[in-house]
């Protein structure tokens, strides 16, 4: 399962994640717990404590308003799957939906002023960050794009949350299509942990046809080639977003 539709993790990673994904979708018993599997864990769910610091502190000190405003909302993400909590300065949350949060307050400052309508997520995992970003975003269709087996635990998940799911379009990776008249990519992490060749296939169908992009990057593989075909189509590159991490994460914020 290496290079599994242009993923490159290692074949115990990838077999076990496809497995649980299997297994979330099939046994209700198991989707109760997805977020504290081991199995899942080796690709989804893992921010440690000391990581949702970073998180938490960088939340502090960019968006602590619509933090403790819509802090309940953002909750509801932690209502599913029974992920690890911690106490945050008092607050009982997720390391992984501090990273959402983290991740939506970078989109709502690089989006300011621009009417976000249409997105397109690659690899959105159980579908955390698009419940997160809906709390502060009100999108009209958000498209998801992962793997078969992805796909349909975001579908089993996404349906917790009726006034999210109404809005979603949900599209395997290996029906792949040309998407147009995007206003905002977002990929976190994914990316990074394909091929060039899938990397280019997300750009030709996806990333040249969007207004704003935003992805999260943890590899240093195939990164200043990527960055290139970014520049050459026109994208202008955004700084000041950073992001935390231990494998070379960096946020890559551009606009056409």
């Amino acid at each position: 399962m290496n290079n599994y539709y242009g993923w490159n993790v290692s074949l115990s990673d990838s077999q076990n994640y496809i497995n649980s994904c299997k297994l979330i979708v099939k046994d209700d018993s198991a989707f109760l717990n997805f977020k504290s599997d081991q199995n899942y864990n080796v690709i989804l769910e893992h921010v440690d404590q000391n990581l949702g610091n970073d998180y938490f502190n960088h939340i502090l000190n960019f968006g602590k308003n619509l933090f403790d405003e819509f802090f309940e909302k953002f909750c509801e993400n932690d209502s599913i799957g029974n992920p690890n909590l911690y106490l945050y300065h008092g607050k009982k949350i997720s390391p992984t939906t501090l990273r959402y949060v983290k991740n939506c307050l970078d989109i709502i400052d690089l989006c300011s002023g621009i009417e976000i309508k249409k997105i397109v997520e690659v690899g959105g995992g159980y579908g955390g960050l698009c419940k997160t970003l809906s709390v502060l975003c009100e999108f009209e269709k958000y498209i998801q794009v992962d793997l078969p087996e992805a796909i349909k635990v975001q579908e089993k998940y996404l349906k917790f949350f009726p006034e999210v799911f109404s809005k979603l379009e949900f599209l395997p990776c290996n029906e792949l299509k040309n998407i147009e008249n995007v206003d905002l990519f977002i990929s976190n992490y994914a990316l990074s942990e394909l091929n060039i060749e899938s990397k280019i296939a997300y750009f030709d169908n996806v990333i040249k046809n969007s207004k704003i992009i935003y992805i999260t990057y943890n590899s240093t593989i195939d990164y200043n080639l990527f960055v290139d075909m970014l520049k050459n189509h026109g994208f202008n590159f955004k700084s000041g977003y950073k992001d935390y991490g231990y494998h070379n994460n960096t946020v890559i914020a551009a606009k056409m």
